[in-house]
């Protein structure tokens, strides 16, 4: 007869546990393109369930389920009647405490970064739930963020559906990450019993290798929710609902299909054993494959609730669109940061928009949302024209009347015109971009302007490690190029050849003497001085000088051009977010007064309609451009050729970048993109 302890599924023992974990450590059979086993299929068929097996099983387990709590519902009756209402209500809050505490243990994401840890010393939230405490669906009312005294969100409400894929939206710096980071804290009442999974910094640098590491996660998890369903079931009995959603969130974890799911979402994360082997151990990794890591642990978790902030960051155009296609899927909770359009169109049902302290919401994917704002926005504007030319007209009535003397039909109307005025809607705040600055004008240099000549390179200087052999190409200041190719294939490497930061092994790169680069990588920010405002920074980094000589409404009108207004100014850098500093950065490029931009995923940080400002801005610009990003929309603006790295050459795509990502998708498998 079956016992309490095995209340949902068979116990997952840690020596079971330890054996499927210490599996991973021999090399898989697997085949890395389609991440199915080639081999062994003997183990294939002893691990794979059929679905009337797997039907079969979840009937037993319901049946199970249902034996047991016929069989203590007379037992918890009684003890509930004897013990009191106040003893039930100890226990039930002994118990949320105590799951609390195993949420806490059993949770093993990447540590706080230093900014996130200044912030969240900094930040005061509230907020009530306003949801059933057994739900997995979540209500949070009067959510409220402080940042250092100044408010992110006043008194909103946050919704929290399984089933819902939400897109999370906002201006830069208007808090979308402190409100990520709340949630995923539990700064506000999200009931214990709902796991969740932040993604927010790199994996750990540890001996763990990549597979390793994604399926650690989950054996840890597993472990906690088993604990947790024995102290609910002995404290509350079988009757209580958090024992279904812990019951169906077991059911799915499945150690004999770890090794095999895990590897296909690596793959499909571009590792490979011609980029990243996910055999390799993590702490041999940078910081970039270490991130697809994290990402790779939170889909292979697939929580209840799953927050993930600019998931695209470090991936490769054909990543990204694998990505977008196993999200899309998704059938928990979605709580997503991003700025990709793309992103935001084919795998959101819902956008919330945070926007003037308050967080809206809107069903559809964001191209609906656009289309739903807009159309708002013309309402509310016609209504206010409409009072104002009201109240205009009301006035000049009023003024008439006093001066012909009839007091009386002018104190009626003034009545009506104040009437008006206490009830008029206040002048809509219109959604705008922040982000409108413009290159300067550069000189136009003759051809050629940055030649190949039968370049070669590899890190290790040797021939059998070239990453580009042979390469005879150029670029002028009519140059509009975005590279593009897979994960590992050199697009990086290639920017930096062309600003000088590498040497080519063999070949030469002769840039014209007069060239002047703008350069914009994934780390541009880190030569920002946290401890410093940006007024203060700007100021120290371009000193005046008989030659150079600036006032400070200079800076003030200068900085304000990059959407960094007079209160960011005068904050600490440390404080800012990531796409504020972004800014920051495209406004010291500025000071350069570049002939060719050279950028390397500009677009990491940088909001929705930022991204908009900085393709106008790139468009505007008369020199030349090339451009790493995994944006489609933004190489869709700004480029004019595609240059495919792959196989150690560079070739020109003959084609619109939507016609290659059509490509990328059928590649792998998918028709409808």
């Amino acid at each position: 007869m079956a016992t309490e302890k095995d209340f949902s599924r068979p116990r997952t023992t840690s020596g079971h546990i330890a054996e499927h974990v210490n599996a991973f450590t021999m090399p898989g059979e697997i085949d890395l393109v389609t991440g199915k086993p080639v081999k062994n299929k003997e183990r294939e068929l002893l691990t794979a369930l059929t679905p009337e097996e797997k039907a079969a099983q979840k009937a037993a387990r319901a049946a199970e389920k249902e034996a047991k709590r016929a069989a203590k519902k007379s037992g918890k009756a009684k003890g509930a009647a004897a013990d009191g209402d106040d003893g039930k209500a100890d226990a039930v809050e002994d118990v949320s405490d105590a799951i609390a505490k195993l949420t806490a243990g059993g949770t093993r994401e990447p540590e706080l970064l230093s900014g996130q840890q200044m912030l969240a010393k900094q930040r005061a939230v509230t907020g009530v739930l306003a949801s059933n405490p057994t739900s997995t669906d979540v209500k949070i009312e009067k959510f409220s963020v402080t940042v250092a005294g100044q408010p992110l969100l006043d008194d909103a409400t946050l919704e929290l559906n399984v089933g819902t894929r939400y897109g999370f939206i906002g201006q830069n710096g208007s808090g979308k990450t402190n409100v990520l980071n709340a949630i995923a804290l539990r700064e506000i009442p999200i009931p214990d019993h709902i796991d969740l999974y932040h993604l927010h910094a790199e994996a750990e640098p540890t001996e763990r290798s990549a597979i390793e590491s994604v399926v650690d996660h989950v054996t840890e998890e597993i472990v906690r929710l088993e604990a947790a369903q024995d102290l609910i079931i002995e404290t509350s009995g079988v009757e209580d609902e958090r024992l279904e959603a812990i019951s169906d969130r077991l059911s799915e974890l499945d150690p004999d299909t770890f090794e095999f799911e895990a590897r296909k979402i690596l793959v499909g994360l571009g590792f490979s054993n011609d980029t990243v082997p996910m055999e390799r151990a993590t702490k041999d990794m940078s910081g970039g494959w270490r991130m697809r890591v994290s990402l790779a642990k939170a889909l292979f978790a697939a929580p209840t609730l799953l927050l993930l902030d600019e998931p695209t960051n470090h991936l490769d155009l054909e990543s990204c669109v694998w990505l977008e296609e196993h999200l899309s899927h998704y059938k928990k909770c979605l709580f997503v940061v991003s700025h990709s359009q793309d992103f935001l169109n084919t795998v959101c049902n819902k956008i919330v928009w945070l926007h003037d302290r308050d967080l809206k919401y809107y069903g559809g994917n964001y191209a609906t949302f656009c289309a739903q704002v807009e159309a708002e926005e013309k309402i509310q504007l016609k209504l206010y024209e409409k009072q104002q030319a009201d109240m205009a007209k009301l006035a000049d009535y009023v003024e008439a009347n006093h001066a012909n003397g009839k007091a009386k039909s002018a104190a009626s109307k003034d009545k009506v015109l104040n009437k008006i005025k206490s009830e008029a809607v206040a002048k809509p705040k219109l959604r705008e971009n922040t982000f409108t600055f413009e290159f300067p004008d550069c000189d136009k240099l003759p051809s050629p302007v940055l030649p190949f000549d039968g370049v070669c390179f590899a890190y290790s200087g040797q021939k059998s490690d070239y990453l580009y052999e042979n390469l005879d190409i150029g670029v002028d200041c009519d140059s509009r190029i975005a590279l593009v190719g897979p994960n590992g294939c050199g697009k990086s490497t290639l920017l930096k050849l062309m600003a000088g930061e590498l040497t080519p092994t063999q070949g030469d790169v002769k840039p014209h003497p007069s060239l002047l680069i703008g350069r914009y990588n994934q780390h541009s920010a880190e030569q920002l001085d946290p401890g410093k405002t940006v007024f203060g920074f700007f100021k120290s980094a371009y000193p005046n000088s008989p030659s150079f000589k600036r006032t400070d409404e200079y800076w003030r009108s200068w900085l304000d051009r990059f959407g960094l207004t007079t209160k960011m100014q005068n904050t600490k850098i440390g404080c800012l977010s990531d796409g504020q500093k972004s800014r920051i950065v495209f406004a010291m490029i500025n000071m350069r007064n570049p002939n060719l931009l050279l950028l390397d995923e500009p677009t990491n940080h940088l909001d929705v309609d930022a991204i908009d400002g900085l393709a106008n801005a790139v468009k505007k610009f008369n020199g030349g451009v090339v451009l790493v990003s995994h944006d489609f929309r933004l190489i869709d603006q700004v480029a004019d050729q595609i240059w495919v790295c792959e196989n150690k050459k560079v070739t020109v795509w003959k084609g619109t970048i939507r016609e290659y990502k059509t490509k990328l998708a059928k590649a792998m498998g998918y028709s409808h993109i």
